[in-house]
């Protein structure tokens, strides 16, 4: 069975408390009101078809302190979107240089050199041709004839996904090393879509009340989403490092669960500003019974019983979705508290968010050698992974 030996988060140097970013949001709210009032001759303050207080309320209930932005709050112009061209180019230049240093910081720790890799994956939604981990492999000595493999559009799910598949290759290559990097540099949807749709939405209110729901959506986005990049080193069973017991984790086994017809539930279309995103708030109530279903299709053919789970590592996509997970399994609320941490002080960073927690679940206190804990992530699908791992 193939091992977790080491993991390395990266983040970006600009970092704003929560606050920060709902006065932004707030001051663009503002001003299109305003604007809309101007223009029709009504009062400012009396306005009634949407209420600036609201949104405090989406940035607070959401329970994070701050996030992590690759490109800086004050180089997004909302009023002058740039398009689509060069805030993307900007954000592979920029996320490559994090992903270059994060990875070299894992083979640092695993005292490893690139050469000495077999398989490197890379998951993220960046619409980067070539991928990124190709652009890695440009940026250090890895060697030439190495496996890569790329996976994208999977969102929230992919650090996880991306763990079972590279699981997957180890199995038939136990004397081999892989890495997996994930990242999905959500600021890029401020640099013009999350404003731009605040902007129509806005503007449609007060002839469609049913945009409401939309703008709702808009403000959980922008209240949830940041960046930063997840990686893991895994080796096979036969591997050096495993024979000399530096492993930290055993996969066990991995389940995949696709929710027939639930696309609609969280999406990433790409529209004339950039990708916009989707997520609707019924998520939370499809992630009780889609995870119910994979843990439970796990354990089974893996013959471990739920109460020998003694460690959630669980993808924090909101604390909705924390609290379904504690409801559903009849958890105690502390269980998943690495998950509220990261959540609280990163944010939702989409696929690197659940390597974020295994890192940091490492990195504390664990439990005995022998116990077991499971790996979760939800996303784009609506699908679920599940990851039975033992310390």
């Amino acid at each position: 069975m193939p091992y977790i030996i080491e993991t390395a988060t990266g983040f970006p140097e600009h970092y704003y408390p929560q606050e920060v970013l709902e006065v932004n949001i707030r001051n663009h709210c503002a001003n299109l009101l305003q604007d809309y009032c101007r223009e029709n001759q009504l009062d400012f303050q009396e306005q009634t078809f949407f209420d600036l207080e609201q949104i405090h309320r989406f940035f607070s209930n959401v329970k994070i302190q701050g996030r992590y932005f690759t490109i800086p709050l004050d180089e997004f112009d909302a009023d002058n979107p740039p398009g689509i061209a060069q805030p993307f180019r900007q954000m592979v230049d920029l996320t490559m240089d994090l992903v270059t240093s994060t990875v070299t910081n894992l083979l640092k720790k695993a005292a490893l050199s690139p050469k000495e890799i077999s398989l490197v994956t890379s998951v993220t939604v960046l619409p980067s041709v070539p991928s990124l981990e190709s652009l890695l492999l440009n940026r250090l000595d890895f060697s030439l004839d190495i496996k890569r493999q790329a996976l994208s559009g999977v969102g929230c799910l992919g650090g996880a996904q991306g763990l079972a598949r590279v699981n997957d290759y180890l199995q038939g290559h136990p004397t081999e090393t892989a890495i997996l990097f994930t990242t999905d540099p959500s600021s890029g949807l401020w640099q013009g879509s999350i404003h731009s749709d605040l902007t129509e939405l806005l503007g449609q209110l007060p002839e469609d009340p049913s945009q409401y729901s939309n703008i709702i959506m808009t403000l959980v986005v922008a209240a949830l989403f940041g960046d930063g990049v997840g990686t893991v080193l895994l080796a096979g069973d036969e591997h050096p490092l495993v024979k000399q017991g530096k492993a930290k984790l055993k996969i066990i086994g991995t389940q995949s669960l696709l929710m027939p017809h639930t696309e609609h539930l969280m999406a990433l279309p790409l529209t004339d500003y950039g990708f916009r995103q989707i997520l609707r708030p019924e998520v939370s109530d499809y992630v009780k019974g889609g995870v119910r279903k994979a843990v439970t299709s796990l354990l089974e053919k893996t013959g471990v019983s739920l109460e020998e789970i003694v460690c959630w590592m669980v993808h924090p996509g909101g604390p909705k979705i924390l609290d379904a997970i504690v409801e559903e399994f009849q958890l105690e609320p502390d269980v998943l508290q690495v998950s509220w941490d990261i959540l609280a002080e990163i944010g939702n960073i989409a696929s690197a968010t659940i390597l974020c927690i295994l890192d940091e679940t490492l990195s504390r206190p664990h439990p005995p050698t022998g116990s077991y804990g499971l790996i979760i992530s939800m996303g784009p699908g609506f699908a679920q992974e599940a990851i039975l791992v033992q310390f």
